[in-house]
Order: C-alpha cells, then structure tokens, then sequence
C-alpha cells in the first residue's frame, strides 16, 4: 500500500466528490402521463420516463418533501400540441379553467407534490396541479424550462450563475440549455433597473457577467454594480433589450 498522507487523502477525496450545481433544462417533449396533471419529477421507484424533462431530477427536490422547507423553482412551459388518438377525448387545456394558449410561455411559480412522490406543475390560472379536465396529459406536446440537478467533479466550490434575458432569446442563445438558473425578477430594457437575484450573494466572492449583444459575446468584471446587502444588480450598459447575460456570483445555499 502506498504511504499517503491523511490531508493528501482528504483533499483527493474532496476533489472527486460529486458536486451538485443547477442546469437550465431547455427541452420539447411529451408530458408526463398523469389524469390531469403535469409532472416533472417523481421519486417512483422504478422511476417513470419523463420525455418532457428527459427525467432529470429537479434542482433542489429534496426541498419539495421536506416537512419544514418552503422552496420553488420558476417553471416555464409552452404548450404546442394536443392533439390525440382518434377515438379519445380532446385534451382541453386552451378552455379549461380560464384556458393557456398554444405557443405562447406560461410561468409557473410554484409547484406541489402530488401522491407522495410527484412533484406537479400548479396551474396560475386555478392554483391547483389540476392543468384540464379530460384526456391524459401524455398527448399534450410541450416545451420546458426548468432548472434541474448536474453533477460534475473536479470542483469544491462552484460559482453560482443567474441567465438573465427574455425567454425567447434565452431559448434561442441556448437551445439545447445552461449552466444556471433563468432569474426570472427582470427583462433586460436598458433602464438600469435594480433587481433580485435568485440566491443570496456573499460578500468578496466572484462578480464576472458574460453577456451577448447581437451576435458577439462580451465579459465584464465587477460591472453589474452588486449589493450585497439587498443581492441585487443592475447594469443599464450590459443589458440592453434582447441582450443575454450569464452572471457569476459566490451564493449563500
């Protein structure tokens, strides 16, 4: 046996350790098949394919079964298609309890577990996880954002990374997703408007803005004018209308 040393030990396990960081899943698939409902996660075991999601798990799902832990990732959805076999029901999600338009995004700011074990989309327009009355949502055809759970190696500590931009151009600069999660408390207009970010920022750590203008890519450190005490930025210069920024910041988790 090799003599290593304890701290060589502990640093090389520390280094190969499965590190858990958020990715914007940017996905078109088939719904989760449920009687009315829209799942995006289950601790079924086996676990059930989820087209939709490509069954990756949802970042931060622990927070979901817990008792005491109030926590929800913003959602959006855009539904594309329901057509279904012929024979059966219409799918009646553009009527049904004040109805969601096709190809048009839904935000959904919050979501429920459903059974025990499912975590389900709840529908703004009833505030319950309840998205129409007939059918099976395994014909409904749909486009996803969400964030959900990526592990890596190789880091201890990763920087943590809010996507600003408006959705559509957020879709397509990054078709097939990102790193981060999509801050969903601001639209960049040019205004220099301040707003929140999705976590809690610390003091001294990391402030680096990639962000796209048009076609080219630019870096800035520092520019984003970060208040620690509120975790809030702004930047009239960065984001202009139709810009896409990826911010990096250290986050209090």
């Amino acid at each position: 046996m090799d003599n290593i040393s304890p701290r060589f030990a502990v640093a090389h396990a520390a280094q190969q350790t499965l590190m858990t960081i958020p990715f914007t899943l940017i996905n078109t698939g088939q719904c989760h098949a449920s009687s009315s409902e829209i799942v995006i996660d289950s601790m079924a075991v086996p676990a059930t394919s989820n087209p939709l999601t490509h069954n990756k798990p949802l970042y931060n799902r622990a927070h979901y079964f817990s008792p005491t832990a109030q926590h929800s990732e913003t959602v959006w959805i855009k539904f594309l298609d329901v057509s279904v076999p012929s024979g059966q029901p219409p799918v009646n999600i553009t009527t049904f309890a004040g109805g969601h338009a096709l190809n048009t995004w839904v935000k959904v700011s919050q979501c429920a577990v459903s059974g025990g074990e499912r975590i389900a989309l709840i529908n703004p327009n009833n505030n319950t996880t309840q998205w129409f009355s007939t059918s099976n949502a395994q014909h409904i055809k749909a486009q996803i954002i969400m964030t959900t759970a990526f592990e890596t190696d190789e880091f201890d500590v990763m920087p943590y990374v809010d996507i600003i931009g408006h959705i559509d151009d957020i879709v397509a600069t990054f078709p097939k997703g990102v790193m981060g999660q999509i801050n969903p408390n601001y639209i960049p207009d040019g205004s220099g408007q301040r707003f929140n970010l999705t976590q809690k920022a610390r003091d001294k750590g990391p402030e680096f803005c990639a962000y796209k203008h048009g076609e080219q890519w630019h870096t800035a450190t520092s520019a984003m004018a970060l208040d620690t005490t509120q975790s809030s930025i702004s930047s009239a210069d960065i984001l202009q209308p139709n810009s896409v920024a990826l911010y990096f910041y250290d986050a209090i988790r």
